[in-house]
């Protein structure tokens, strides 16, 4: 049996319900949930998603949690929501919510298990209102590039960094921070779902990549997703996954 990675999502009121439910959809069906552990964690026992969808948490999200969650998860994904109450909880910089955000990104990874910091449309409010995009490329649902840049350049501002860059895609992997924790964002909704097989693919391997998409009956839009070295000054992107790199296996479906 592999080691888990243990997988934490942190939720809000007023969170997309596709945001948080299609990345534990992707890390528990079919045979990745060999590999992953998913919880999540909020404020308050239940808490009601904008469509109205009530979910009750496993872990309290308090500053407890917030001390022990680098020493006990390696990804943390977090999902956007109404823009409203993604602004007012973006805005508590010194809640458990950012809080956790902020201490998860600059915890280096617990032993030989890479450390993901995910957001999912525009969950991405969040790292960029600590800085975490600072000399980073990010992306978000595509009605709020501009609100996004906005944010990251004010972060920037305020946390004495480089602004990042905000670019179309249905991901982006831009590589380590300098605590080693890699930080990847996503596009809007449904981009969560890219996201996250990318991410399967990124920490299994591509063939429980593939059996996780056709599981789940999702033509897994592999090559719509970019993948940037450590900063800013490492270049141009690659692509997440082109067809010169596949694998013998995934060449034999197509």
């Amino acid at each position: 049996m592999p080691k888990k990675i243990n997988v934490l999502v942190i939720l809000f009121p007023g969170f997309n319900t596709l945001d948080m439910n299609g990345p534990v959809e992707v890390l528990t069906k079919s045979g990745t949930s060999d590999y992953f552990s998913v919880e999540v964690a909020s404020e308050t026992e239940i808490t009601t998603s904008y469509e109205g969808v009530h979910v009750q948490r496993h872990k309290v999200l308090d500053d407890y949690l917030v001390k022990s969650a680098p020493a006990a998860y390696d990804v943390l994904v977090v999902p956007g929501g109404n823009g409203q109450k993604v602004n007012e909880q973006a805005a508590k910089l010194e809640g458990a919510f950012m809080k956790l955000v902020s201490t998860f990104a600059i915890s280096p990874p617990r032993e030989s298990t890479p450390r993901v910091l995910l957001s999912i449309c525009t969950g991405a409010f969040f790292p960029g209102n600590l800085g975490i995009f600072n000399n980073r490329y990010c992306t978000t649902h595509w009605g709020n590039y501009d609100k996004l840049f906005t944010t990251v350049t004010e972060a920037s501002n305020r946390t004495h960094g480089q602004p990042g860059k905000v670019i179309k895609s249905r991901f982006v992997d831009s590589g380590l921070n300098e605590a080693g924790v890699r930080i990847i964002s996503s596009g809007g909704i449904s981009c969560g779902l890219d996201a996250s097989v990318y991410l399967v693919r990124l920490l299994v391997g591509e063939p429980e990549a593939i059996d996780v998409a056709e599981f789940l009956d999702y033509a897994w839009r592999q090559t719509d997703g970019v993948v940037f070295g450590e900063d800013l000054s490492d270049g141009r992107p690659s692509l997440a996954n082109g067809a010169s790199n596949r694998s013998a296996r995934n060449r034999s479906r197509l």
